[in-house]
């Protein structure tokens, strides 16, 4: 037996023995969920490992096969396990989607109404040290594409959308030079809120600025400078913030 299913059949067996209240299977949903996650991040369970199917979780659990369905159903809907068919189908650990986790936090960050100061603080935070991180690990397909993306935002500067799109991108793949999977995650989510705040009208001297920046900041990477491209988007990012709070949210203005 695998030792995360033994760590499972472990928990079941123990939750089993107490005194649980079943009159609603939505809580037995929940205990079994908080074993499966307790188990996930104490390292018992690992990517692609079978939990069991309906009938073998509700044996271990002592539960009904509705408060297993359940518990998968949420499960599977937070990206950790994935429902499986045919002779070997069940339930499995699901692989890591960053992708999905940046959707699921960018809609939560806008449900608990973060405010544009909120969401300036954390791109700070966010790219100031992935510049720093960038200018040590950049390889050369980040450098490749940054320098293609600086090249794009010259030949559409005078294109609002794309100019926005690709200045966002370039922020973006700035932060994936630095190769650390945390802080891509988050910079993802955030671009999803930055986004509408940064789609503002755009100017030809605004455009030009932007480009000059961009390419400061590459020339500091390509270099391997990491302070000196530390301390130029630390410096851009705060002149950034400062324009967008004093012009308001609610006054759109193109990225910077």
């Amino acid at each position: 037996m695998a030792r995360g299913t033994a760590k499972i059949v472990a928990l079941a067996a123990k939750s089993a023995e107490q005194a649980w209240p079943r009159t609603r299977d939505g809580t037995l949903s929940w205990r079994i969920i908080r074993q499966i996650r307790a188990a996930l991040f104490a390292g018992e369970l690992k990517t692609g490992e079978r939990l069991g199917g309906e009938i073998e979780l509700a044996r271990r659990f002592g539960v009904s096969r509705m408060a297993i369905r359940d518990a998968l159903r949420s499960l599977e809907a937070g990206g950790i396990v994935e429902i499986r068919v045919g002779a070997k189908g069940g339930a499995y650990i699901a692989a890591g989607n960053p992708e999905r986790f940046a959707d699921a936090l960018a809609v939560q960050l806008k449900l608990i109404g973060v405010t544009a100061e909120e969401i300036f603080d954390a791109q700070i935070a966010i790219e100031v040290h992935s510049t720093e991180m960038a200018a040590a690990r950049a390889d050369v397909k980040d450098l490749s594409a940054l320098r293609e993306l600086l090249k794009g935002q010259r030949e559409h500067r005078h294109s609002k959308a794309k100019f926005n799109e690709l200045s966002m991108r370039f922020h973006e793949t700035l932060v994936e030079a630095s190769h650390n999977r945390a802080l891509i995650a988050q910079f993802k989510a955030l671009r999803f809120v930055l986004d509408p705040i940064y789609a503002r009208l755009l100017t030809d001297d605004t455009a030009q600025r932007i480009i000059a920046a961009n390419a400061a900041l590459l020339a500091k990477i390509e270099t391997h400078d990491a302070d000196g491209a530390r301390a130029l988007m630390q410096r851009r990012l705060q002149i950034v913030r400062a324009r967008q709070l004093a012009a308001g949210i609610d006054r759109p203005a193109s990225a910077d």
